[in-house]
């Protein structure tokens, strides 16, 4: 039954105030049958919010006065939706029963539920009624519950306040991008949830979508009190490389439920490569070692990471790589592989690196053979032969040295056994790789008449040490013979001229007998040994001190 505006009861009197109200008042049991009548109209009203009483003729105000434990009922914050009950006790404080007329509730969502009074309420006596404020919208709500009676204070007013109240649940931030995350690795950000209500949010579910992404530390249950915050965490753990995106939902009572958050970020992983993907050493003679360089490069999104690096095989070393060692992407970086057999034989090995790259363990191959060493010093010619050279002068030959073996020959000296004879070019300490050589020079400086020979010793760590070359000469004893040369003006510009002299024909010209080249086409040998025949040559020097061939060969005897 709806609640009805309270109007003042009329009173009823105890007698008539004019002529024409002149009547007998009903007696006996029809007054009784009246009274009964108005009860159970009242009680027919009695589960309703208000009632009013049934009208009667005025009557006069009683001695009962009624008093509530309240003035004003306050319900606080009641969620929208929600319904809460507070008590309102009214007690009749007068000497006289209290007869209720009618009572009224205003405000929106208030309402009376059980304990609305009777009819009467005896002197002393207490009436309980239950007020209850179930709000619709969220904000400030007021309104009012009155009681009219026969009491001297009728109306009773008891004012009612309350307030809706809603959770507001706010997440920050909203979106977020982890950016580049290492597969193997987890990114993690902070999120805050806010409730800017003024009515606690209780989390119903926190769930994670899109792969790689979760939520940690919110779980269904949880409560947040109207403006506080919490916290969980966003995690981002990539199993593979590339771009990948989801999201969040956090699942409330709040009018904004779900809230999502969008989140991205890129699984990035390392690369390994190597140039070249396998070393192939060849032949390499026991107790010597040979060497190749190795390019690692990281081509991946994220830095590589090597943590170990082992080699396997006999023989088989690495120099250049040490461990740990970080490659940023698109870079690289190179080391040594060495192999130095220690017998002979094919011999296979690995190069294992550990790294963050998925195919790690990463493998180069390595492969070479060992070869019995050998360690051989020969020179181009088996003897030089100085022919005659006048005392006082010298002649220069020369002999290439080789290292004809496999292995690296170390020099530890040079002899010669004749007085005469100098040598240049090599000298202890001196090593020679495996096929290597070096220009060695003699010369021959008589300082007597008469023939002259010996022996150029190379003593190494050769098989064949010492490594000899024979030597022989004549010294000649300087006469007053001399022998007059001339030649063409070469066709070409020149600086100068130089002049060899040799004992046997066709060479070789052991004596050079210009210090330096002579601008004149005009030479004379001096201090000829009588009975000896020489052979005479001409070279043309330029600006740049190139050196032309041999002119044709001169003949001069010496009586």
């Amino acid at each position: 039954m709806k609640a009805h505006t309270p109007t003042q009861p009329e009173r009823i009197h105890t007698h008539v105030s004019d002529a024409r109200s002149r009547q007998s008042r009903p007696t006996g049991s029809l007054a009784f049958m009246m009274m009964l009548a108005a009860i159970v109209a009242i009680a027919g009203l009695s589960s309703c919010t208000a009632y009013t009483s049934a009208k009667t003729p005025s009557k006069a105000t009683g001695s009962g006065m009624l008093s509530a434990n309240l003035a004003t009922v306050t319900f606080g914050t009641v969620g929208v939706g929600k319904t809460t009950t507070q008590s309102v006790t009214v007690t009749n404080m007068g000497t006289s029963t209290v007869t209720v007329d009618q009572t009224a509730i205003t405000g929106t969502s208030f309402t009376t539920g059980a304990g609305t009074p009777s009819a009467t309420i005896a002197p002393g006596q207490s009436k309980t009624i239950q007020i209850q404020f179930a709000p619709l919208v969220p904000g400030s709500a007021s309104g009012g519950f009155t009681l009219t009676s026969d009491a001297s204070n009728s109306p009773l007013t008891v004012e009612l306040v309350g307030t809706g109240g809603q959770p507001g649940l706010a997440i920050s931030p909203t979106n977020f991008n982890f950016g580049n995350v290492q597969v193997g690795s987890t990114g993690s950000e902070t999120i805050t949830l806010t409730n800017s209500g003024n009515e606690s949010v209780s989390i119903t579910q926190a769930s994670a979508m899109g792969a790689g992404f979760s939520a940690n530390g919110l779980s269904a249950g949880a409560t947040i009190a109207a403006g506080q915050s919490t916290t969980f965490t966003a995690q981002f753990a990539p199993t593979t490389a590339g771009s990948a995106s989801g999201s969040i939902s956090v699942a409330s009572n709040a009018p904004n439920s779900p809230l999502t958050i969008a989140l991205s970020g890129i699984g990035s992983q390392a690369q390994i490569a190597a140039i070249p993907g396998a070393a192939a050493f060849g032949n390499v003679s026991t107790g010597n070692s040979n060497s190749q360089t190795i390019s690692l490069t990281n081509n991946g999104t994220a830095s590589l990471v090597i943590s170990r690096a082992a080699v396997t095989g006999t023989g088989f070393s690495i120099t250049g790589l040490n461990t740990p060692l970080t490659i940023p992407t698109g870079s690289n970086t190179t080391f040594n592989a060495v192999f130095t057999p220690s017998a002979g034989g094919s011999v296979t090995g690995s190069i294992s690196l550990t790294s963050n790259a998925p195919n790690s363990p990463f493998a180069i191959g390595l492969s070479g053979t060992g070869v019995a060493g050998t360690q051989v010093l020969t020179f181009s010619t088996s003897s030089l032969s100085f022919g005659s050279v006048n005392v006082g002068s010298n002649g220069d030959l020369s002999a290439a040295l080789t290292n004809t073996g496999n292995s690296s020959v170390t020099i530890s000296g040079v002899n010669i056994s004749r007085a005469g004879f100098t040598v240049s070019g090599v000298g202890s300490g001196e090593t020679l790789t495996a096929g290597q050589s070096i220009p060695v020079t003699v010369q021959f400086a008589p300082t007597a008449a008469g023939a002259a020979s010996g022996n150029l010793s190379v003593i190494s760590n050769a098989t064949n040490s010492p490594t000899t070359i024979g030597l022989s000469g004549s010294g000649a004893q300087l006469s007053a013979h001399t022998v007059g040369l001339t030649w063409m003006d070469s066709a070409s510009t020149v600086s100068g001229y130089n002049v060899y002299r040799g004992t046997n024909t066709g060479g070789p010209y052991v004596s050079k007998l210009t210090p330096s080249p002579i601008p004149s086409t005009q030479f004379t040998d001096t201090g000829l040994q009588s009975g000896q025949t020489y052979f005479y040559v001409v070279t043309a020097v330029d600006s740049n001190g190139a050196e032309s061939l041999y002119s044709n060969q001169a003949t001069a005897s010496i009586p």
